[in-house]
């Protein structure tokens, strides 16, 4: 108020206080119930009380839950904790041995089984990315370069597979098909160009003209 600012209305304040015990709940319920301890990773399949009902793992959410615990372990000061931080680097860890179905190949899993095993691979890019958010929060988190030489590395071999190579992703093309062009590929890239490029002036510098080429595609599907 001192500053020329409004205070904020009761309603408001109530609204953030329920969002702050909704995120603390949530919060707690995973790091309760989705740790392996045992092979590292997470599980995701959870019932409401909180049982494993399926121990596959989803490169997608193993990717999403380390970047979220890095994320918070950041952001906000009651979640500068070692044990999610260590969770976080133990579900890293788990992406770095398993994710990728034929090393040194980028190419990575879609579902793995609980110890780490390729269940399935989907022809998008969409584990990739989720992996390379990971690695780089997990870089920011812990200031271990490893992690961000893979995210760097990883972003590099997305970027080559939907700019210059796109045969071993999607669909055959065929001729009968009309044209169409999916909002999900940059949509996607443009996170990405946005997580690499947080306080990073030499990536974000790199990655400028393909974000404003993601910026041009996902363009076309406003109406």
């Amino acid at each position: 108020q001192d500053m020329g600012k409004e205070p904020e209305p009761e309603a408001l304040q109530a609204w953030k206080e329920r969002v702050r015990q909704e995120l603390d709940r949530v919060v707690a319920f995973w790091m309760e119930h989705s740790h392996d301890k045992e092979h590292g990773g997470f599980f995701t399949c959870l019932g409401r009380d909180g049982q494993v009902y399926d121990d596959l793992k989803y490169v997608w959410l193993q990717g999403r839950q380390v970047w979220m615990y890095c994320r918070l372990y950041r952001k906000l000061e009651r979640f500068r904790s070692p044990e999610l931080l260590d969770a976080a680097k133990a579900g890293g860890e788990f992406l770095l041995r398993f994710a990728r179905v034929a090393p040194p190949g980028k190419k990575c899993a879609f579902v793995l089984t609980r110890d780490g095993r390729p269940v399935k691979v989907q022809r998008t890019i969409f584990s990739e990315c989720f992996y390379t958010m990971a690695m780089n929060e997990l870089w920011r988190a812990t200031g271990e370069a490893r992690y961000q030489t893979e995210a760097v590395e990883m972003m590099d071999q997305i970027v080559y597979w939907v700019l210059e190579d796109p045969s071993g992703l999607g669909r055959p093309w065929l001729l009968g098909a009309p044209p169409s062009e999916s909002m999900a590929v940059p949509m996607m890239l443009l996170n990405l160009v946005d997580q690499l490029g947080e306080a990073d002036e030499e990536l974000a510098g790199n990655y400028a003209e393909l974000g404003d080429w993601c910026a041009q595609r996902i363009l076309q599907h406003v109406q």
